[in-house]
C-alpha cells in the first residue's frame, strides 16, 4: 500500500492525506460508514439512542475489541478518554476533529459566550457510553460519533514518561525563550526583516533534548536547489528550525497547562506518536522514517482476523513513479492515479481501478488579512475573469478533474450548481484592476502604491496535476492581465505544512505568504466549520486551526451555525447551497477543481464480502478483514 508523503503523527493527531491514508488501518471508531456512505457499527454494538431532544445520545460498544500491540480489551473509558481528548480546549488532534473547536450557543443562556458542542461524555458501564450536547448537532453522527477511539492507559503511560523526562524543565526557561524567539520576529504589524530564528537552533534542540523529545528527524529537511529543486545535500535550516519551534510551543502550552489539559497539549511530544496503539485490524511492526511502515494482522480484531497477514507501506512520493511500481508489480495499492500513467493501467490485465467521485478538491489558495495581496475581492475576482478556467483544468489533469466553483464538490448531496462561475472575461478582469488602482507597469506587471501584483506560488513537489495548472493559470493571468506570478515546486512535510501554521512563513521564505496551490480531502458530511467559519482564523494563540487564509463573513458563519443545528437533510442542504453562493461570491480560494478519484489495485487483490468489490465507492474496502491478497497466500 503506497504512501505518497513522509509521516507526521501516528495518532488522530495527523491532519496530512499520507498519514491519515496510513493510520486508517490501525484504529477503528464507533461507527464506520458503508458502501452508501451510510454510518453503520463498527465499535459500537448497535445503533445510538437519541432522545427526543437530540441532546443525549447513548451508544453501547462489543465486548471483544482490542487494542494491539498488546491485546488489552477496549472498554467505555477508553472511549469516555478519547472524547474527553477531543473536548479539550488544548486538543492536539487534527483540527477537523478536536471539538473543543466546534463551539454553539448555551441553550439555557443565550447571552452567554458560545460553549463546546459536547457538553459531557460519561461511561454508564464497562461498555456504555452517554454523550450530552450543549445543542442540537447535525454532523454528530456522521462526522463524529467515527472518529479513531486511541487507548486511555497506553496514552497515560506515555504521558507519565513524558512527565518524568521534563522534571527538569521550568515554565520560565521555555517562556524566556519563546519570547526572545518572538522579540526577533518582530510583531505582525512591524516584522524584523532581519529575523533568524536559526540562531535558537542550539538552544532549542538543547531543551528539548532534556525533555526527551524526539526531535525532527533531519533528513525530512533537505535544502533544495532554487532552480531545480534537487536535495543539495545540505540541511534547510530554517525549515528544520521551524519543526523546533512547534515542538517548544507544545512543550510550553503543556507546561502551563492543569492535569487532564496537559495530556492533551502534550500529544504530540508522546511517544505513542510512534508507537501507536490502536484498536484497528492491523498494528505497526516497523517505521523506517522516509521510507516504509510495516504493520501486522491484529489477530483479535472485534469483526475477525484479517486474511491478509501483513501489509508493507512505501513512501514513494511521486504518484508516477508509484503507477509504475503498481504496474511492475512492486506494489499492490495506490490510493491516487497519476493522470500520466492511467491509459497504461487501465489497459493492463494485471491491475483494477476503483473509481468514485471525490470529496476533495484543488484550488489557489489566498491569504485573506488586511495587507495581504489578495485581500481586495476584487482582485480576486478579476483574476478568475483572467482565465480560462475550465480549459486550464482540462489540460493539466487530461479532462479527468471537474471544475468547481465553491468549496462543496459536485459529489456532496449539499453541491450548488448555480453559483457565479466566472467565464473568461479578459477586458471585465481589467477593468477591475483598473478599478482597484493596479495600473499597469513597464515590465508587463501592474503596480500600486510602489507593490507589484506579483507572488511567488508553492505547489507541492510530484503532484503534475496541480503544478501543471498552476503553470498555465501563471501564463495566462501574467499575459492577459498584469499579473506576475512565479511557481515552484517544493517538498509537502518539510516545506508546505509548517508554512500552514501560523505565523504563515514557509521556510526558506520571508514574510506570510500570499497565495498557496493545494487542496483538502473533505469528509462525508459537508459541514464546513473548521475551514470557514470566522473563529477558525489561525492567529498566535491557535496557529494550527484550519482556516489559514482567514475568511471571516458574517453571513457565511450565520448560515454555517444553522448547518450545525439543522437535523432535515433537505433543509440542511438548501442552508449550505446559500453558503456556497457567498464563496463563489468572495473567492477566499480560486477554486479549481475536484476529483474523479482513482485508485489503482493488483488484480490479486480481492474480498470475501458478500458482493465482491463495489468499486465506484470510496468505502469499497470497508469490511478490510475480509480483504485477500492472492499473491501473497
Amino acid at each position: 500500500y503506497a504512501l505518497d508523503g513522509e509521516m507526521t503523527f501516528l495518532t488522530p493527531a495527523n491532519s496530512d492525506v499520507p498519514t491519515s491514508e496510513a493510520v486508517q488501518w490501525l484504529y477503528s471508531g464507533l461507527y464506520t460508514y458503508d458502501a452508501s456512505l451510510t454510518p453503520v457499527p463498527d465499535i459500537a454494538a448497535s445503533e445510538a439512542e437519541v432522545s427526543e431532544d437530540g441532546l443525549t445520545w447513548t451508544v453501547p460498544i462489543v465486548d471483544n475489541a482490542t487494542f494491539q500491540p498488546g491485546g488489552r480489551n477496549l472498554t467505555a473509558e477508553d472511549v469516555v478518554f478519547t472524547y474527553e481528548m477531543s473536548n479539550s480546549p488544548n486538543c492536539r488532534f487534527n483540527p477537523s476533529i478536536c471539538l473543543a473547536f466546534v463551539t454553539v450557543d448555551d441553550d439555557q443562556d443565550p447571552e452567554t459566550d458560545p460553549v463546546p458542542v459536547l457538553e459531557s461524555v460519561t461511561a454508564t458501564d464497562d461498555r456504555t457510553i452517554e454523550f450530552k450536547l450543549a445543542s442540537v448537532y447535525a454532523p454528530f453522527l456522521t462526522s463524529v460519533l467515527p472518529g479513531q477511539i486511541i487507548p486511555k492507559q497506553e496514552t497515560e503511560e506515555s504521558f507519565a514518561r513524558f512527565q518524568a523526562n521534563t522534571e527538569n524543565i521550568t515554565v520560565e526557561e521555555v517562556a524566556d525563550l519563546q519570547d526572545r524567539i518572538a522579540a526577533d520576529a518582530g510583531t505582525e504589524e512591524e516584522p524584523n526583516p532581519d529575523a533568524n530564528p536559526v540562531q535558537f537552533r542550539a538552544e532549542i534542540e538543547e531543551l528539548l533534548g532534556r525533555a526527551s523529545i524526539e526531535l525532527p528527524n533531519e533528513a525530512l529537511y533537505p535544502e533544495l536547489n532554487e532552480e531545480t529543486g534537487e536535495p543539495t545535500g545540505n540541511l534547510d535550516e530554517a525549515g528544520y528550525t521551524g519543526a523546533l519551534q512547534v515542538l517548544l510551543g507544545d512543550l510550553q502550552i503543556t507546561l502551563e497547562s492543569d492535569a487532564f489539559d496537559q495530556i492533551a497539549a502534550s500529544y504530540p511530544l508522546l511517544d505513542i506518536q510512534r508507537e501507536p496503539v490502536g484498536a484497528g485490524p492491523f498494528y505497526l511492526t516497523n517505521f523506517s522514517p522516509g521510507q516504509s511502515l510495516s504493520y501486522a494482522a491484529n489477530p483479535d480484531y472485534h469483526k475477525g482476523a484479517p486474511q491478509i497477514a501483513e501489509m508493507q507501506l512505501p513512501i514513494i512520493k511521486d504518484t508516477t513513479a508509484q503507477g509504475l511500481a503498481l504496474l511492475a508489480g512492486e506494489v499492490d495499492w495506490i490510493y491516487s492515479v497519476a493522470p500520466d500513467v492511467l491509459p497504461d493501467l487501465q489497459e493492463a490485465d494485471n491491475i483494477q481501478l476503483a473509481e468514485y467521485a471525490d470529496f476533495g478538491y484543488f484550488g489557489l489558495q489566498f491569504n485573506l488579512r488586511e495587507g495581504q495581496l489578495f485581500a481586495d475581492k476584487a482582485v480576486r475576482q478579476a483574476l478568475a475573469y483572467c482565465i480560462p478556467k475550465t480549459d486550464l483544468v482540462t489540460t493539466a489533469t487530461d479532462g479527468q478533474g471537474v471544475p468547481i466553483y465553491a468549496d462543496i464538490p459536485p459529489a456532496s448531496w449539499a453541491y450548488n450548481p448555480d453559483v457565479e462561475t466566472y467565464e473568461q472575461d479578459i477586458a471585465l478582469g481589467n477593468q477591475m484592476l483598473d478599478a482597484a488602482g493596479w495600473t499597469m507597469g513597464a515590465d508587463g506587471v501592474r503596480e500600486k502604491d510602489g507593490e507589484t501584483l506579483a507572488t511567488n506560488v508553492l505547489v507541492r513537489a510530484g503532484q503534475q496535476q496541480r503544478i501543471d495548472f498552476m503553470a498555465l493559470l501563471r501564463d495566462e493571468a501574467n499575459a492577459n492581465c498584469g499579473f506576475g506570478f512565479s511557481t515552484e515546486e517544493v517538498d509537502f512535510a518539510t516545506v508546505l505544512l509548517p508554512g500552514l501554521e501560523w505565523p504563515h512563513v514557509f521556510p526558506g521564505t520571508e514574510g506570510m505568504w500570499d497565495a498557496y496551490f493545494g487542496g483538502w480531502g473533505t469528509g462525508f458530511d459537508p459541514d464546513p466549520y473548521a475551514l470557514w467559519h470566522s473563529s477558525q482564523c489561525t492567529t498566535e494563540e491557535q496557529p494550527d486551526t484550519y482556516n489559514y487564509v482567514c475568511f471571516q463573513n458574517d453571513e457565511a458563519d450565520e448560515l454555517i451555525e444553522q448547518g450545525l443545528v439543522e437535523l432535515d437533510q433537505d433543509a440542511r442542504a438548501a442552508i449550505y447551497q446559500d453558503f456556497e453562493a457567498i464563496m463563489a461570491e468572495e473567492l477566499p480560494y480560486l477554486w479549481a477543481w475536484s476529483d474523479i478519484a482513482r485508485e489503482g489495485l493488483a488484480a490479486t487483490i480481492g474480498t470475501t464480502a458478500e458482493g465482491g468489490f463495489q468499486l465506484d465507492t470510496p468505502t469499497f474496502f470497508t469490511e478490510v478483514e475480509k480483504l485477500t491478497n492472492q499473491a501473497a497466500q
